[in-house]
């Protein structure tokens, strides 16, 4: 049957996989299905919404490949993949489930994109536009696959997208493209950070309005006629013809071009990093029209999400936060430099899956702001190696319990415990979300426990 005509070949058969096969389906549109693992998570749920649907697992057949008119591919897996680029020396198309989204969809989209902090702003400016009476699709790499937002009618979209997405992305034309930040992440798949920008930087094209960090070169888009630039940062910068929006350190207020917006006593996210996050808010809104006040009643309720930078609890005067999505080296020291001001010591936990990262750079802010290093997980050791054992005291744990009870009994009250592993989760656990439940779970127990405080 599948070679009859063409059609459309699915690389993944995840979630992403899965909303792609029911937009094929809905559109009329014939496909196949494969996947690179042995047995995929989700192939149950394939073989019982699809019937007859032909899928291929580990090895898929040349001629199949030949035989499709496109290859639709999920970000979890590599364009280096053997499949991919089979694709690619024939010729055949290889996009994304954001390229078929943004080919159908008739509505404004917002996309973020950044190392560190997209969910917090995609929820944000969700939030923000909820709050202007809006209804909202919000999606991407967050939460719900974007395909699966055309389900339900939006007045407008906001999309959180990975480097992944948009690297199989090409002109997303979005209303507005937002990039927060950008520190090395996925060095396991890009092969120097020159390609993880060049990835990033895909956001911006064809952008109506554009957005970027204003101390950040990396983030800067491309000059372009007609196309309304806006800039957010802790300082203003001289530019022309472009809104900017920044704190003023004398005055502690979020101000746009001189005007003053917001004092950050009245943001109830805590952290220098959060106060970046509360100024991209701003200026996207302002970018889709989207009111001041809505932003404001944003920032005065939202405490951020679970697992980043999240207050756990204080036990004997000494306070612990959770930031394991804290999964790369930026994360990590944005977490750290944040956060240290408020509290007399930090001790850090921190290891895990490193994805081929250089920890030099965070050694570095480690041995300036962290009093005591708790270390888990496989790469523990390439962190030691770059810290400075006369200003950090290192300590080592096999398990998240382990780690969380030393380092409840080296800190003192006034002092903060903190989890920001800037590594990925998987060498110990199913994701950043089980780490952080671990995590939370080991506070519970010091707190009950009174031979440690």
């Amino acid at each position: 049957m599948i070679a009859s005509d063409r059609y459309s070949l699915i690389v993944g058969m995840g979630a992403t996989g899965l909303s792609i096969a029911h937009f094929l389906r809905d559109n009329g549109r014939r496909f196949c299905a494969y996947d690179t693992r042995d047995q995929a998570s989700l192939a149950i749920e394939f073989e019982r919404c699809f019937d007859e649907l032909a899928c291929y697992f580990k090895v898929i057949p040349e001629d199949v490949v030949a035989g499709a008119d496109r290859l639709l591919l999920s970000p979890g897996v590599s364009r280096d993949e053997p499949v991919v680029q089979q694709a690619l020396s024939l010729g055949i198309p290889v996009v994304g489930d954001i390229e078929l989204f943004l080919s159908v969809v008739d509505k404004p989209v917002i996309g973020i994109t950044g190392s560190n902090g997209k969910s917090t702003v995609t929820t944000l400016v969700s939030q923000a536009a909820e709050n202007a009476g809006l209804k909202v699709g919000v999606g991407g790499n967050i939460g719900t696959p974007a395909l699966a937002l055309l389900n339900e009618p939006a007045d407008i979209y906001v999309l959180e997208l990975s480097s992944f997405q948009l690297e199989s992305t090409t002109r997303p034309n979005l209303t507005v493209a937002c990039m927060l930040n950008v520190t090395p992440d996925h060095m396991d798949r890009y092969a120097n950070i020159g390609e993880y920008v060049a990835a990033k930087q895909r956001i911006f094209y064809g952008a109506k309005n554009v957005i970027y960090a204003l101390d950040d070169v990396l983030t800067r888009p491309p000059v372009a006629r007609d196309i309304k630039r806006f800039g957010f940062g802790l300082n203003s910068h001289p530019e022309v013809e472009e809104l900017q929006y920044y704190l003023d350190v004398n005055s502690g207020y979020l101000c746009c071009t001189g005007r003053q917006i917001v004092h950050v006593d009245a943001i109830k996210m805590k952290g220098k990093h959060n106060l970046f996050n509360a100024l991209a808010l701003l200026a996207i809104a302002e970018a889709a029209g989207i009111g001041e006040q809505a932003c404001l009643k944003a920032l005065a309720s939202f405490t951020g999400l679970p697992h980043r930078c999240q207050w756990i609890a204080e036990h004997s005067g000494v306070t612990f936060i959770n930031d394991s999505k804290a999964t790369n080296i930026g994360a990590a020291q944005a977490a750290i430099c944040g956060l240290g001001s408020e509290y007399s010591a930090i001790t850090l936990i921190a290891g895990g899956d490193g994805k081929g990262a250089d920890f030099l750079g965070l050694a570095r802010t480690i041995n300036q702001l962290v009093g005591t290093l708790v270390l888990i997980g496989c790469d523990a050791d390439k962190i030691e190696k770059h810290i400075d054992n006369k200003r950090v005291h290192v300590i080592h744990a096999d398990d998240m319990r382990v780690a969380v009870r030393e380092a409840t009994r080296v800190s003192a009250p006034g002092g903060l415990v903190l989890l920001a592993p800037a590594c990925a989760s998987f060498d110990m656990f199913s994701g950043f979300e089980e780490r952080g439940e671990q995590f939370i779970q080991a506070v519970e127990e010091v707190g009950c426990d009174a031979t440690i405080l």
